[in-house]
């Protein structure tokens, strides 16, 4: 394994962890823009993927008494066609239209998470099922489910440790889920499942680290760098969309 493989999983790994343990969501997010750097997307996806599920697997053991079920069920039952649709596109699609795809995606987080100030409104629940497919669609395709999930789940109206309980306990199901119809589709391979392995450890570190830096560290200041982060990586991925 080169040195520059090694460096992406280590920082794509920490990264993941250190941001799921602070924020409660993100790994992929962060994990994506450092893989697809030494790896294609169709690999770096399911790579990304199983790396969540360890982290979604830590902290849902933790936050366990503070799911509320009726809304985990909606999501998952309404992501189940949705990752099948996902995985088609994963296996389908030209690199260039998933490319694109993930950029749109990361950008309308980014804008999501700049009005999430705003007046709170409640979720209505048809919106959780738009929500769930959406989510499913996207987790499989390109390894971003969240978006969808944290914008619904937290106008539910509901405390803050429900809201992470039930987000991650959707992401650990619903990441089964997608690898799932992902290893389905012939993407989860031996070098997937090796290069994932070797990223393993960062992220154990990481996700250490950030849940020891959450409530020391500003969410604002911390969210802010990331914000940042993502817009580049999403200007990255347009411009190599671009260039052809």
């Amino acid at each position: 394994m080169d040195a520059s493989l090694l460096l992406a999983l280590t920082a794509a790994g920490f990264g993941a962890g250190f941001t799921q343990g602070l924020a409660g969501f993100g790994s992929t997010l962060v994990a994506l823009p450092c893989l697809i750097l030494v790896m294609d997307l169709r690999q770096a996806t399911p790579v990304a993927c199983i790396l969540a599920i360890v982290l979604n697997a830590v902290l849902a053991c933790r936050l366990r008494g503070h799911v509320r079920t009726r809304a985990l069920g909606l999501l998952l039952a309404a992501s189940l066609p949705g990752m099948a649709v996902g995985a088609y596109g994963l296996r389908s699609l030209p690199e260039a239209w998933l490319k694109g795809l993930l950029a749109m995606t990361i950008l309308g987080y980014v804008a999501w998470f700049l009005r999430r100030s705003g007046p709170a409104r409640r979720a209505d629940w048809k919106f959780g099922v738009a929500a769930g497919f959406l989510a499913g669609s996207l987790g499989a395709a390109i390894g971003v489910n969240g978006p969808p999930v944290v914008a619904w789940v937290s106008r539910l109206g509901i405390d803050r440790n429900a809201v992470r309980g039930t987000q991650t306990a959707y992401f650990f199901l619903a990441g089964i889920g997608v690898v799932a119809s992902q290893a389905a589709a012939g993407l989860v391979t031996g070098q997937v499942l090796a290069r994932t392995a070797v990223a393993v450890p960062a992220l154990l570190v990481g996700l250490a680290a950030g849940m020891a830096g959450c409530g020391r560290i500003s969410e604002a200041a911390f969210g802010r760098v990331v914000l940042v982060v993502l817009v580049l990586t999403a200007a990255s991925l347009l411009a190599q969309v671009a260039a052809g």
